[in-house]
């Protein structure tokens, strides 16, 4: 029975590094989403594989004081990590069902991500394709198109949003850029201020992935922008577990951050 239970944490832990590890591997993308959770599976996996030999090393550690307290300190952690997790992750799907009506006069914004020297990111394309079925089936309503340029990057983000829109059909009178953000909270201070100036709708329809959504509504709230709603874009499923990890570090970052 022992042995079978160990097989079975065995193939789950290795289950689990090899969903994080897949987009370094296919895409080659490495962030803190995907690196926290190779680390956990591979931690565990070393756990259960080397139980034996860690044993004694465990029992010693634990007999000193500085190394029960550490022990606690690390089990309390995990803990708080998992509550965490599942606490935001259930105001995430949540924050993403948060669909617009549709008689409501909203002004759409959609929130950059990379651009490579090749073209769009696979997120930017999906941003990009929502926004234009958004767009057409709402052709009254105005886009902003939110994104500034990265070192790396070799053209705004709005500026690719806006070549590609344009390109589907999408009229450029409806467009407008914002080229000047680095991260997604100016994406929206900086989106709102064009609102203001231009006297647009002051309700906003955000065109984000999924795990995104939740902290651009955060972020919406902050700034006092009254209806906040999402347009959800689809992400590869073999990538949406490391940008919900990496998504879980972004909103206890924005929660530590968001009366500063």
């Amino acid at each position: 029975m022992r042995k079978m239970i160990r097989i079975t944490l065995l193939a789950v832990f290795a289950a689990g590094f090899a969903v994080f590890f897949s987009p370094l591997c296919i895409y080659a993308i490495l962030n803190i989403g995907n690196f926290t959770g190779m680390l956990l599976f591979g931690a565990a996996f070393s756990a259960v594989m080397w139980r034996e030999k860690l044993r004694p090393h465990i029992k010693r550690l634990w007999g000193k004081r500085a190394g029960k307290a550490a022990a606690l300190a690390l089990a309390a952690a995990l803990v708080f990590g998992c509550v965490f997790a599942c606490v935001t992750g259930a105001k995430i799907v949540r924050a993403a069902k948060n669909t617009p009506p549709e008689d409501a006069p909203l002004t759409v914004i959609v929130l950059g991500c990379r651009v490579y020297d090749s073209g769009p990111s696979l997120m930017l394309t999906a941003r990009v394709n929502t926004a234009y079925d958004y767009l057409t089936a709402h052709p009254d309503a105005v886009c902003i198109l939110s994104g500034g340029q990265g070192d790396d990057e070799p053209m705004t983000e709005a500026q690719c949003m806006y070549d590609m829109l344009t390109d589907m059909g999408v009229d450029p009178a409806r467009l407008r850029r914002e080229e000047e953000s680095t991260s997604t909270k100016e994406n929206i201070l900086f989106s709102a201020a064009i609102i203001e100036a231009e006297d647009l709708p002051r309700g906003v329809a955000v065109v984000t992935n999924e795990y995104h959504q939740y902290r651009a509504s955060l972020i919406a709230a902050q700034l006092d922008i009254p209806d906040c709603y999402a347009v959800s874009a689809p992400s590869q499923r073999i990538l949406l577990p490391t940008y919900f990890m990496r998504e879980l570090f972004g909103v206890a970052y924005l929660s530590l951050t968001l009366d500063r």
